[in-house]
């Protein structure tokens, strides 16, 4: 990972320098109606090995810096990862990064109005909110991998009355609905695919552990002559900070899970199989 660090480090410099002059971790504190923004986090991962990849080769590591905040008017995630290929085959490339930056807008709080409703009686879930949906994505080459996504996001919770009440609180649940546009050579202009989104997160116990599992997937649906793809991408980990060092929600441990069907959107087939299986383990650190 030493060399991901030299290749790409003013790149992760200036998204670092930009994610804390947006998002001073000195409000990273209970909501207060004078701040604008009510709470960040900014986590850094590593995941050192990983196996089981399709399309791309077969064994990795991955550095990935994420940030999230929550504002007065929306809320914001982004993500980049550097990605480091094992066995690639001579002459090709061995390094690679990826992000993604995912500003919503809340329709809630930007008119003040309290927004709380279920569909059905036993919905599983009840909205919270309504927001204004985006997303850019965009790999090393700008021609092979880059999206911009608009649509309408939701804030869920689930409902004590539904069928999942069983289950406790999650720490967040949210479903967004895009248009998709791919921006990379030879594809037409224009939102001509839809994607669907969903990220959770949900706590738990097991003795004297507390457990995390959250994650996200999208679905693009495949409209016209592009073909659909589904990415499964939960984390599963362990509070190893507040069982080893007293310091609560600061070090997870545990593994991640990346599985993926019509990879890139290429379809799957008994010649080029691009149905991904893959694990990788992983580290988790939150400032």
């Amino acid at each position: 990972m030493a060399s991901v660090l030299r290749r790409y480090g003013p790149t992760l410099s200036a998204i670092v320098a930009w994610w804390l002059l947006s998002a001073n971790p000195a409000h990273a504190q209970a909501a207060d109606s004078d701040r604008f923004f009510l709470w960040t986090d900014t986590s850094l991962s590593l995941l050192p090995y990983g196996t089981g990849f399709e399309v791309d080769p077969r064994e990795q590591s991955t550095f990935t810096i994420e940030h999230a905040h929550a504002s007065r008017i929306g809320d914001f995630f982004g993500f980049v990862d550097f990605t480091r290929y094992h066995g690639a085959p001579s002459g090709s490339d061995t390094e690679t990064w990826y992000g993604e930056l995912g500003p919503r807008l809340s329709f809630g709080k930007v008119f003040d109005k309290q927004i709380s409703f279920h569909l059905f009686s036993w919905s599983a879930f009840e909205v919270k909110d309504v927001l204004l949906a985006t997303q850019y994505e965009r790999g090393e080459d700008a021609d092979v991998a880059e999206a911009a996504l608009v649509g309408i996001g939701f804030d869920l919770d689930v409902r004590e009355q539904g069928f999942l009440g069983a289950l406790g609180k999650f720490n967040y649940v949210q479903l967004n609905f895009y248009g998709r546009a791919e921006l990379i050579e030879n594809t037409r202009g224009g939102f001509h695919d839809m994607q669907v989104t969903m990220v959770a997160s949900y706590p738990f116990r097991i003795g004297r552990a507390e457990w995390l599992l959250d994650g996200y997937f999208d679905w693009v649906v495949g409209f016209g002559s592009e073909d659909w793809n589904y990415h499964l991408n939960p984390q599963l980990t362990f509070d190893l900070g507040a069982l080893a060092f007293d310091a609560p929600k600061k070090l997870y441990a545990g593994f991640e899970f990346d599985l993926w069907w019509n990879k890139y959107q290429i379809p799957n087939s008994s010649a080029f199989d691009t149905n991904q299986q893959a694990v990788s383990l992983l580290l988790k650190y939150h400032f």
